[in-house]
């Protein structure tokens, strides 16, 4: 068996999910302990590090697409009753396979990112995307989601704009780095290869974070300097900018 198969049954295991058809599997199973995930998770992690010395690939840090896009493209796939699986992702937007549904094939976004990353790291990118967004590795959902109202904000998608000054961006990268990390221990392999480009990737936002964001939002809706400033990813960057917005809607419209 290859490697490739290997690890992507040790990761539907580990999601919970039978490796043959997707489905859950129940919660009183051996695989739902912790310590069989927490070993299931380290045995991926190191076949991935062979089979990357094995392919010699370069591998890059973390990518930039948004979760707009993301999620645009996983309501297309579930409005033809297809699940959006992280391969089915990857070949979507690499454009790496023609799909028998003539919708997705047309869309705007199919092809979007080939030539710009390759196919591992794009299904790495999903397979983390997929869990922390509450999908098996099949695509399938795993619990119930709940409603996401800020998602529709569209604060970041209006004309670009920065009134911030050289030095206020100065300030506010010392203020960022003054907060410090927190989560230090037990990081995944993914994690650590994030943090590579954002020092604060998959770091939890504290008050005072969020407090620089909003404050910061009233002068920039410029994601990539924004990004450079909170030293965490685009995706990160405008999930939580979303959400601030809309929790203070009466004063996100004076924006």
């Amino acid at each position: 068996m290859k490697i490739d198969r290997t690890i992507e049954i040790l990761e539907a295991l580990a999601s919970g999910c039978s490796p043959q058809t997707g489905e859950l599997i129940e919660n009183d199973s051996v695989l739902n302990e912790r310590d069989v995930i927490r070993a299931l998770e380290k045995a991926i992690s190191e076949l991935e590090r062979i089979n990357r010395s094995t392919e010699n690939q370069p591998q890059k840090t973390e990518l930039n697409i948004s979760t707009e896009e993301i999620d645009k493209t996983i309501k297309l796939f579930q409005s033809v009753e297809y699940n959006p699986t992280y391969s089915r992702l990857t070949h979507f937007f690499l454009k790496s396979k023609e799909f028998e549904f003539p919708i997705l094939n047309s869309n705007e976004l199919y092809g979007k990112y080939f030539g710009y990353y390759t196919k591992q790291d794009l299904q790495k990118f999903f397979k983390h995307y997929l869990i922390e967004n509450g999908y098996s590795l099949h695509g399938k959902v795993k619990k119930e989601r709940k409603p996401q109202p800020w998602k529709d904000i569209d604060f970041f998608q209006k004309d670009k704009f920065n009134n911030l000054t050289e030095k206020a961006i100065e300030q506010l990268k010392n203020k960022i780095n003054e907060i410090g990390i927190l989560k230090t221990e037990d990081l995944s392999e993914y994690i650590v290869n994030a943090r590579v480009r954002h020092f604060r990737a998959y770091e939890s936002w504290s008050d005072k974070e969020k407090e620089l964001l909003e404050k910061a939002m009233e002068y920039t809706n410029d994601l990539e300097l924004l990004s450079e400033c909170f030293q965490r990813g685009i995706g990160s960057i405008e999930s939580c900018g979303k959400r601030l917005i809309y929790e203070k809607k009466p004063v996100a419209n004076n924006v």
